[in-house]
């Protein structure tokens, strides 16, 4: 269906089913908010969300503002899954492929833009990795410049990366909110339901990547806090890791497109 809307089949009435009782309608209802609340948690967990906040995570020395990063991620990918997902829920319309397509793709320049941000940064702050041989035996060493005289204060400001989590949960949200409004019209017995299941999923999403967030910052800054040089190890892999499944994801999802 690339290149055109498509509508699912039916309209509201659709939605109505004729028979259950009361009490099992509120049984259904409860058991389809769960299921959509624990649908949201496991979709904060995919690889593209998880190397996007990690890699601002990894530069936060404090575990809630490290935290805090999370909900911010969460709150913005909560918009558009309310502004353009309640919107196909209520008119059972589905967005059409290349959008999804091309929304994706964006994901990616986005991860490759963060890790290539990171290590910049890294780069400002005059990070280097060094081979020096000790007795005739090499040991690699990650040696910072930080604190001298030089030293160029590169340093993204809490707000900021609040901000930038923001936006990336907003991209993310738009990758995401075509098929989430799909399982809700799939899964939801009425307009009510598929509307309930939205936010659900949304606000699981949200709760998901707080939690994330503070299973990624806790052992890490704990580690940091003994070893000073993991901080920089930590930032250097997130920067990479997000490039690499940037680029995946273009690799994956160009040939879909041309």
């Amino acid at each position: 269906m690339s290149g055109k809307t498509g509508h699912v089949r039916g309209t509201d009435a659709a939605y109505r089913r004729a028979g259950p009782t009361g009490q099992e309608v509120s049984v259904s209802f409860a058991l389809l908010l769960g299921a959509a609340f624990v649908l949201g948690v496991r979709h904060a967990l995919d690889p593209d969300h998880l190397v996007a906040v990690s890699t601002l995570v990894a530069e936060e020395r404090r575990l809630w503002p490290a935290a805090r990063l999370g909900l911010w991620w969460g709150a913005g990918h909560l918009v558009p899954i309310a502004a353009v997902g309640l919107p196909l829920v209520a008119l059972r319309v589905r967005l059409p492929e290349a959008w999804e397509h091309t929304v994706d793709l964006g994901v990616g320049v986005l991860l490759v833009a963060l890790g290539l941000r990171t290590l910049w940064v890294l780069r400002r702050e005059r990070v280097h990795f060094h081979v020096h041989e000790h007795d005739g035996r090499a040991h690699p060493h990650f040696h910072t410049h930080l604190g001298g005289p030089d030293h160029a204060h590169a340093h993204t400001s809490e707000r900021v990366r609040g901000r930038i989590s923001f936006l990336v949960g907003v991209v993310h949200g738009l990758a995401g909110s075509g098929a989430a409004a799909v399982v809700a019209m799939t899964a939801a017995t009425s307009l009510a339901a598929g509307v309930a299941y939205l936010l659900a999923f949304g606000v699981g999403t949200w709760a998901g990547m707080f939690l994330t967030s503070l299973c990624i910052a806790a052992p890490t800054l704990a580690a940091v806090s003994r070893w000073e040089r993991l901080y920089q190890i930590v930032r250097a892999s997130a920067g990479l890791a997000s490039v690499a499944v940037g680029v995946g994801m273009w690799l994956e999802i160009l040939p879909a497109l041309l």
